[in-house]
């Protein structure tokens, strides 16, 4: 063989190599891509597998989330008061490991009416002989400790002499305050709860679990519909976006390999998971409802007028409603008056 056919076999091989590198790196990549969230029926109510130790529980109310670890269950918002029974079934059937801390994203009834009943059949994270520890602290009379923003406290409770809306059992026991981001270290995992002034309500949080790469943003996120924001609680359309945005700087997303499956996951008050694509596409499509109305309250349109002109025309079809508890027509109505609002 001459030296030139030499040459271009060796170069052909070269180009196989190559091309076996390529396949092998491909491959271990797809063999290192963690499997799709997995879906389950328990009783009435659905078990997601997001991560290998956390699980998203649908049909309680507000989604339900159970991180896993040495210490036992970690909780975000506790569902229904009517469906605590199934919600903590369902939980006995994920684990057999006791329920330790709760945490609260708001106070709607949807999200915290199930923490009487799941701090009971929990136990505290520290207190006598857990853990071999004496001390004393988040004991909760020996159940599972509930931490919320102290807003959620303030809702759920009444100042003496007046009947609150739910039980003292019921109640946040560890508080949190303005604008702090409370960090913890629980099951071998960093977590931060960040909250959410003015949003959904005055009194939102979302929790961030991040070794998990997991974030749960309660009723902040609801892709379902337009945000149900209450302005009588606190909640306005500016809080809102601004909410959203600090979503999407504390998610990652598929990048740069966009085809895989990495990436942080993202769990909504209702509906399902989803990730910061769907949360970009959604804080844009709010973004633009609002300048919109901005724009027509700045040439004088009166709320009846700005309804009629039809604002969320382009974003009806997909999370408009006229009917059920939030409506296309009351989401106009909280946009317009929270822009409105006296400082």
């Amino acid at each position: 063989m001459d030296g030139s056919g030499a040459a271009r076999l060796n170069k052909r091989a070269k180009s196989y190599s190559l091309v076996a590198v390529v396949v092998l790196i491909t491959a271990g990549l797809v063999s290192a891509a963690p499997a799709q969230p997995r879906q389950q029926s328990s009783g009435d109510l659905n078990v997601v597998q997001v991560r290998p130790n956390v699980y998203m529980i649908t049909g309680a109310g507000g989604n339900i989330v159970v991180h896993l670890g040495w210490m036992g269950a970690i909780v975000v918002d506790t569902g229904s008061e009517a469906m605590t029974e199934k919600s903590l079934a369902t939980i006995k059937k994920i684990t057999d490991k006791p329920i330790r801390f709760i945490v609260n994203t708001d106070a709607d009834p949807d999200h915290v009416g199930g923490n009487g009943g799941l701090a009971k059949a929990g136990l505290p994270m520290i207190g006598t002989n857990a853990f071999g520890g004496g001390a004393n602290f988040q004991t909760n009379a020996g159940q599972a400790t509930v931490m919320a923003h102290e807003n959620v406290l303030n809702r759920m409770s009444a100042p003496t002499g007046q009947t609150p809306p739910y039980p003292s059992t019921a109640w946040p026991t560890e508080t949190f305050t303005g604008g702090r981001i409370k960090s913890l270290y629980l099951n071998g995992d960093a977590i931060q709860i960040f909250h959410m002034p003015a949003a959904h309500s005055d009194a939102d949080a979302v929790v961030l679990f991040r070794r998990a790469d997991v974030l749960v943003t309660g009723d902040v996120l609801d892709l379902r519909h337009f945000p149900a924001i209450d302005p009588e609680i606190g909640g306005s359309i500016n809080g809102e976006i601004a909410a959203l945005n600090r979503l999407i700087d504390l998610s990652v997303p598929p990048a740069p390999l966009v085809w895989h499956e990495d990436r942080t996951l993202i769990i909504p008050g209702h509906g399902r998971v989803c990730d910061q694509a769907d949360l970009v596409e959604y804080r844009d499509m709010v973004t633009i409802i609002r300048d919109v109305i901005q724009d027509m309250i700045k040439r004088g349109m009166t709320l009846e007028q700005i309804k009629d002109a039809n604002p969320t025309k382009g974003y009806r079809k997909q999370y408009g409603s006229d009917t059920g508890p939030w409506t296309t027509d009351m989401f106009v109505t909280a946009v317009y008056k929270s822009l409105t609002a006296k400082p």
